[in-house]
């Protein structure tokens, strides 16, 4: 029993040692890219991931892309949640209410989108599952009121499996208005702050 009891404790060990090894770890760094190959694309319904989104633009001068869809959401939030809750389930993939920008000019994609239901919302995936991401590196930000991330990592990592994907920024929405420097360090430790442009231009 105590020799069972070894090696199933052996067998788990490797197990969650493997795990940890093969999982994709987030790009630590960026190479250098001029900001014309820069794109910020998010998905806003209340401001405050649109803030984010324009504070990062001002650090890189990449160009501005806003996700839209025709989906309008009710204001209740239980009612919200709900809705979101089974778009989400029923994995719905609303077209975008604006044509896609040509991805082909860009190789850096900032990414934002709110937490909803701990994960992006539908029009994101849309968005990602549009765009061919080879060569291409995905740099995530969520705004969030509780529950940070969620599932939103591993949502991306299956819905754009050829992008690299970067560390993220994660923003309390009641920090979003005042979110300058938070944005600066975070770009800063990617190297991607004020690349041939955004302030320094």
């Amino acid at each position: 029993m105590k020799v069972g009891g070894i090696l199933i404790a052996v067998a788990l060990a490797v197990t969650i040692v493997w795990a940890f090894v093969s999982y994709p770890r987030p790009a630590e760094f960026i190479q250098a890219v001029a900001p014309e190959r820069i794109l910020i694309a998010y998905y806003s319904q209340s401001g405050h991931t649109e803030a984010v989104a324009k504070a990062i633009q001002q650090e890189t001068g990449g160009d501005l892309y806003r996700i839209r869809t025709n989906i309008s959401y009710p204001k209740n939030a239980p009612a919200m949640q709900s809705q979101v809750k089974a778009e989400y389930n029923e994995g719905l993939r609303p077209p975008l209410a604006e044509p896609m920008p040509d991805m082909s000019r860009y190789d850096v994609v900032l990414l934002g989108f709110p937490n909803w239901y701990n994960a992006p919302p539908v029009g994101v995936f849309t968005f990602l599952e549009g765009t061919d991401w080879k060569g291409k590196t995905v740099v995530p930000f969520v705004t969030y009121g509780l529950s940070g991330w969620g599932s939103s990592i591993d949502d991306i990592r299956e819905a754009a499996p050829n992008a690299a994907v970067a560390k993220g920024l994660a923003v309390h929405a009641s920090q979003a208005g005042h979110c300058r420097k938070a944005v600066a360090s975070w770009l800063d430790s990617l190297g991607l702050d004020a690349i041939q442009g955004g302030r320094n231009r």
